[in-house]
């Protein structure tokens, strides 16, 4: 019995690949019933976000039954067979192991480190059990993996130094400010660059947010999903007295904030620090503005080294991250091989259960011993003597059930007590 995955992510298939592939929960139960109707796949999850979709499971025929997902998959979703091939990688074993703890702990995603694919596959094992089918391999499997995302992200600084251009900049705000709930923000554009950072700032709690676009329906609609407020692009500026951060990425062709009318409104702030995020090119925002006491200017080129160094220590921490991965791996396969010992230290205690309850019944038979209480007393003595006498040889059993003489022992004790004849 082992463990496979078959999936495609974003390193070896496009987008809308993905996108057609993709397995919300309603699919869930169609997949599993395809499949689990296969008599030799036992267990099965399946992983689906924006970034990859994986299906884990549990066979003895990895390779045929790969295919045969494959194909179930080909036919549902109306891909050619030999595309989805080309695009889908396959592990087994050892490395199907290793690659969901790495899925896990943010060493596989776009972004290294980050986060959200550990609530994911969380998500996944818990919708599995109620659509699919996870029993011993899996259970363990799922124990596993989110014991080892916590050891990473709890011993290595992983996820700890943003990569997103949007994401340092909103980091940079809370370096200033501390905790962001008092504070207000400005968003000035409504691109994707400004979307990602608006929705980074309402992730950190903060106060409120004003949202301003030179088209007034797309500051609606962002203002909407973030649960702000869309100011007109004509009039943002009067705003910026109560603004603690500006965020701009526009397409404008010259500043939109200049030197002076920041000065002044710095004045009537009484010089309350204010937070100044550009990320258009060209630069929306005066670099002038800098010099005014407690302004703070960044622009793309500072993110950008902030990110680049970001990336640099994360890479690093990433190197201990899979030496916990690696050692995780061992650790689970170890589990794997002591269950091919499981059934002989049950085949072996329950050769002696047998002998005790046949010798018993004949003593007691051949002493007439009628009082039930006598009977419960010999019952605990034979047992107790029993325990002992199997205490060593099954600890023993149980430590070498991973060790590379474990089928050799294992034969020997079959022969030995001949458990083969149980059997």
């Amino acid at each position: 019995m082992q463990l496979a995955v078959l999936g495609l992510n974003h390193n070896t298939a496009p987008v809308d690949l993905r996108e057609k592939l993709a397995v919300d929960e309603e699919k869930l139960p169609f997949y599993y019933s395809q499949i689990l109707e296969n008599e030799r796949i036992y267990e099965s999850m399946i992983l689906s976000t924006c970034n990859r979709v994986e299906y884990y499971i549990v066979t003895d025929d990895f390779m045929c039954n790969v295919e045969n997902i494959l194909h179930i998959i080909s036919e549902e979703n109306d891909v050619d067979y030999e595309i989805l091939r080309k695009h889908t990688y396959i592990y087994c074993g050892e490395d199907a192991i290793k690659h969901i703890f790495k899925v896990a702990s943010g060493l596989d995603s776009l972004v290294l480190g980050e986060p959200q694919i550990f609530g994911q596959i969380k998500e996944s094992f818990r919708l599995a059990r109620i659509h699919g089918k996870m029993d011993k391999m899996l259970k363990k499997l799922e124990e596993f993996t989110i014991k080892t995302s916590k050891k990473v992200r709890t011993h290595t600084g992983i996820s700890e130094n943003p990569i997103s251009v949007s994401y340092a900049a909103v980091e940079l705000a809370k370096r200033i400010f501390g905790d962001l709930k008092n504070k207000n923000a400005l968003i000035i554009g409504a691109g994707e660059m400004c979307e990602l950072a608006a929705k980074h700032l309402r992730g950190a709690d903060i106060g409120s947010i004003l949202v301003t676009n030179r088209t007034f329906q797309r500051a609606e609609k962002l203002a909407e999903e973030i649960e702000g407020k869309a100011v007109n692009f004509e009039e943002f500026t009067a705003h910026l007295n109560k603004t603690d951060i500006v965020i701009s990425s526009t397409g404008a062709q010259d500043y939109i904030l200049r030197h002076k009318e920041v000065k002044d409104i710095m004045s009537s702030r009484k010089y309350e620090p204010m937070f100044f995020i550009d990320i258009a090119v060209p630069r929306d925002i005066d670099p002038a503005i800098n010099d005014i006491e407690n302004t703070y200017v960044y622009d793309i080129d500072d993110l950008k080294s902030v990110v680049e160094a970001n990336k640099k220590a994360r890479e690093k921490e990433a190197v201990k991250a899979m030496e916990i991965v690696e050692n995780a791996t061992l650790e689970f396969e170890k589990w794997i091989e002591s269950l091919k010992i499981v059934p002989v230290i049950k085949g072996l205690r329950g050769r002696f259960e047998d002998i005790k309850e046949l010798e018993l019944e004949r003593f007691i038979n051949k002493a007439k011993i009628q009082d039930e209480k006598t009977k419960q007393l010999l019952n605990g003595l034979i047992n107790a003597y029993m325990n002992k006498l199997l205490h060593t040889p099954l600890t023993n059993l149980k430590n070498k059930g991973t060790s590379k003489n474990k089928y050799t022992l294992t034969e020997a004790v079959e022969t030995i007590f001949n458990l083969e004849e149980k059997k």
